[in-house]
């Protein structure tokens, strides 16, 4: 055997070496490549999962539900005022009053359904829990169908089955207040409902 064959030989050998490691070289590059991308992939999927499971403050779920609130009151049938301006009763009595209700505190306000009641029913609610459900009917004599309780920092909602159109209690305004009254007009107008905030409590006429 020549020397100039055993050097081809060799050449040969080397050549087909470098073609197997290159082969491997580009087979683990690829593999750092893939475990690179799937720890980023994990990473990710953690980060995602564990903000997921973050808990909500009482306040952070009030105020996604007022901005759910907003959302539905894009048809707001009621208009709304703050009025003082008419005849109440003694602060004696108002205090007595709200005593019965045990609505002394600050949180609560004293919600009072006046004028034009025939019967409907009507369903309220605050946050999650129904205050009242059923019907309701304004008294010619006293032009007061009905008065309950209510949470004052939480939305309210009312739900007239009569005219399948609901209306809110803004809880931003009922703080401030203790005595909210809601009237009903004509139910062929755009806007039936009043909602009077107040700090007085009108007598029994």
């Amino acid at each position: 055997m020549t020397y100039i064959t055993i050097l081809e030989q060799f050449m040969l050998i080397n050549s087909y070496f470098t073609k197997i490691i290159n082969q491997n070289c580009l087979k683990i590059n690829f593999i750092m490549k893939y475990r690179s991308l799937l720890f980023i992939l994990c990473t990710i999927v953690f980060v995602s999962c564990k903000t997921s499971n973050v808990k909500k403050t009482p306040n952070e779920k009030k105020e996604e539900k007022r901005a759910l609130l907003k959302k539905e009151e894009s048809a707001v049938f009621y208009t709304e005022q703050v009025k003082n301006d008419f005849r109440a009763v003694s602060d004696q009595a108002k205090q007595k009053f709200l005593e019965a209700y045990n609505a002394t505190d600050k949180q609560y306000s004293i919600l009072f359904f006046t004028q034009g009641f025939n019967g409907e029913k009507l369903e309220v609610k605050n946050d999650n829990n129904i205050l009242y459900k059923g019907a309701v009917k304004t008294n010619k004599t006293t032009g007061l169908a009905k008065n309950m309780r209510i949470v004052n920092d939480e939305e309210t909602s009312i739900y007239d089955a009569a005219t399948k159109k609901t209306i809110y209690i803004n809880a931003r305004k009922a703080s401030k207040h203790k005595f909210i009254y809601v009237m009903k007009g004509s139910v062929n107008e755009d806007k039936p409902y009043k909602i009077t905030y107040s700090d007085n409590l009108r007598p029994e006429r």
